[in-house]
């Protein structure tokens, strides 16, 4: 737990409210007498707490090439590679989502194609609590370029380099894109 009002490490710093965003008076930690659980509350106008766990994305880009995979610099050289993904911004669908990071991660225009699935994940670290859903987008124009993330190239599925263990959206897109490989094959 964060001292102060009791956050707990994992909530994202921006969630972290010492005044309230109503009135300016600092805020107090108390127990709901409806619930039972503790919030952070204003005791001036009442307006209480309710932070919202964080949304993200992540990508299974197929490109003419093959796939798209991410070296982003500082990660094990037996494991050095991730998947495009990120937080979904306010107010943007996931689908939008999965557009925008894509090509601020590739340099690629994509599709958005099927819905692989979702997870949600409760790490000890931040990012924090986060529920991330997953797609198979297709490139339709744009360049492959570096980006914030670091290096960009494709890969055939069978030749990916393993997934750094510190990307665990990147393990769980991967893992839920090659189960629907094996579903579309049961179903032919």
């Amino acid at each position: 737990m964060e001292e102060g009002l009791g956050y707990p490490a994992v909530m994202l710093p921006r969630l972290r409210y010492r005044y309230c965003p109503m009135c300016a008076a600092p805020l107090v930690r108390q127990v709901s007498p409806d619930d039972q659980l503790s919030r952070v509350v204003c005791p001036v106008c009442g307006w209480v707490h309710y932070p919202a766990n964080a949304l993200g994305i992540n990508l299974i880009v197929k490109h003419r090439e093959g796939i798209v995979i991410l070296l982003p610099p500082g990660e094990p050289a037996e494991a050095p590679a991730a998947l495009p993904g990120g937080h979904i911004e306010y107010a943007e669908s996931p689908e939008e989502a999965a557009v925008r990071e894509a090509r601020e991660e590739t340099g690629l225009v994509v599709e958005v194609g099927r819905r692989l699935g979702w997870f949600f994940d409760r790490p000890l670290v931040y990012p924090g609590p986060m529920l991330s859903f997953v797609y198979e987008v297709q490139a339709v124009g744009g360049t492959l370029n570096c980006g914030p993330e670091g290096r960009v190239r494709t890969c055939a599925l069978a030749d990916l380099p393993p997934i750094s263990p510190n990307r665990k959206g990147s393990q769980r897109a991967l893992w839920l894109y090659r189960r629907s490989l094996r579903d579309d094959t049961l179903l032919s």
